[in-house]
């Protein structure tokens, strides 16, 4: 009863601010309209960047235009998401440096669920627009099967998908603890899973492929699943179905953010403003 009161009370909490969250944005519509364009523009133009690509080298590492495309858009999706419920996790920094987070730790709620919540991203629900419309695209041009089986293979690779990106910032976010500021370590992050999922990995050197797989497994979150529904050999072996490797390694890797996570707060010193 405890736990259900528990849950109870943290699901009004999470509906509460979602809420205000909504109200605040659509304070400015114009704002949301912007991005209902530059979005868009935005994830076009990796496609066709990818387009330009091919035609200029005929295929990437035996990558077609169409398996690229299929690729990078199991990226978008687990991007959508984080953009939307976890977009806060890039802004870790801020809340140290600015103080943010002692108001957090005097709140008798889990720092975690409050970076989830505070923050809902409305806008970033545009994001899942052109990504779904992308990976759609993909599936028709690669031939994709919409067996009940791959359906949820592809949900589990989009949570797990998830996971490693929450989880990657969510570490990067910690350092912070001890900087007080890591922007720059944020944006290096950002352009690391930009460079990560828009390309397959067999493009770079073993050793990259070797760190990507298996010291910073972004490799997880689109590529090797991609391998698999696409029946290609890229990368490394690896037993089992790697559509399955994702989420495991996705829950994995956030057991040991949220562990890391709790360490920095042990020893986290207020900014002192």
């Amino acid at each position: 009863m405890r736990a259900l009161a528990l849950i109870r009370h943290y699901c009004s909490v999470a509906i509460c601010c979602a809420r205000l969250t909504i109200q605040e944005q659509l304070e400015y519509p114009f704002l949301a309209i912007c991005w209902f364009f530059i979005i868009p523009i935005e994830y076009l133009t990796s496609v066709g960047l990818l387009k330009v690509i091919i035609n200029t080298f005929n295929n990437l590492e035996g990558w077609s235009f169409p398996q690229l495309t299929f690729a990078y858009s199991l990226a978008l999706l687990s991007r959508g998401v984080v953009d939307v419920f976890f977009i806060q996790l890039l802004y870790l920094g801020d809340m140290v440096l600015y103080g943010e987070l002692d108001r957090m730790m005097l709140r008798p709620l889990s720092v975690f669920f409050q970076f989830t919540a505070q923050n809902i991203n409305f806008i970033g629900l545009v994001n899942m627009i052109p990504a779904i419309v992308i990976f759609l695209y993909s599936c028709k041009e690669v031939s994709f099967l919409w067996t009940a089986a791959n359906i949820a293979k592809i949900i589990l690779t989009v949570i797990g998908g998830v996971l490693i990106r929450i989880s990657f910032f969510m570490i990067i976010g910690t350092v912070c603890f001890w900087t007080k500021s890591n922007n720059q370590g944020v944006e290096l992050g950002i352009k690391l899973l930009e460079r990560s999922t828009m390309y397959p990995l067999s493009i770079y050197p073993f050793f990259i492929q070797f760190i990507l797989t298996f010291i910073l497994p972004l490799g997880f979150i689109c590529f090797y699943p991609s391998c698999e529904f696409l029946n290609k050999n890229d990368g490394f072996v690896i037993p089992l179905g790697l559509s399955i490797w994702t989420p495991a390694i996705g829950v994995l890797l956030f057991y040991i953010a949220q562990r890391f996570l709790k360490y920095g707060l042990k020893h986290y010193e207020s900014t002192g403003s």
